[in-house]
């Protein structure tokens, strides 16, 4: 994904305004498939105690040189400091890097994940539904191969998503996807605003864990496990052969 210009970064902007103590306001999340929420800034500043049982399990799991893709306002990162790791956190927004930098990350770098190419890993972060970053079932397959490429010998990846097939069952629990369709259900269109900035519609991919460890393994990774979440969401440990 490119980096995002200041003027359409609505995250960018409320983290930096909660940073420097401008409170009050939420993120307005619209979607194509269900209604507006609020997005609160204070979400992206979370400690370890309030982050959901599959973050912190992703990051008691972290080990050796890290890299932390999408890191946000660097509420991993810091963590993974804290503990002593070497950890990198990337970003495509130029003021969340800024905010992550006044926050005390040392290793903070703007870059699109699929430019990156002269650095090796033993550990890939993708958190807070990070795999979405693939865009399309397909794109994953090329987000795959290329993280793929960045890991050294015996490296893993450990990323979260949720499967939203509950957003198409009945209270019978029958589901109503339509399994004719070119679209796999998981493919999302979002649109972000914060006060006046609204930033560029872009395309989110989530993805139930059966077909993510499908992917995975095609993609020359063992699944080393699964860790199933509270609402829908996972956390899956994938290590390169």
């Amino acid at each position: 994904m490119p980096v995002i210009k200041k003027n359409y970064d609505p995250i960018g902007h409320a983290v930096l305004d909660y940073l420097n103590g401008i409170r009050g306001e939420s993120v307005v999340v619209t979607t194509d498939i269900a209604e507006d929420e609020q997005l609160l800034p204070s979400h992206f500043f979370r400690t370890f105690e309030q982050m959901p049982i599959q973050e912190q399990e992703a990051l008691k799991r972290c080990s050796g040189k890290i890299l932390d893709v999408g890191a946000g306002a660097g509420a991993h990162s810091l963590w993974l400091q804290d503990q002593g790791l070497e950890v990198d956190a990337m970003e495509i927004s130029p003021l969340l890097c800024s905010a992550m930098q006044k926050r005390g990350v040392k290793n903070v770098f703007l870059q699109d994940i699929y430019l990156l190419n002269d650095r090796k890993y033993d550990t890939i972060l993708l958190l807070m539904n990070g795999a979405g970053i693939a865009q399309t079932l397909p794109g994953l397959n090329i987000l795959l191969l290329h993280l793929k490429s960045l890991l050294n010998p015996g490296g893993k990846i450990l990323a979260d998503s949720s499967d939203l097939l509950y957003l198409f069952t009945d209270e019978n629990g029958e589901a109503w996807v339509d399994i004719a369709s070119d679209t796999y259900y998981g493919e999302m269109e979002y649109q972000l605003k914060y006060k006046s900035i609204k930033g560029k519609p872009f395309s989110w991919l989530f993805v139930d864990p059966e077909t993510f460890c499908d992917y995975a393994i095609q993609n020359g990774f063992t699944v080393k496990d699964k860790f199933i979440g509270t609402h829908f969401d996972y956390l899956v440990e994938l290590v390169l052969k």
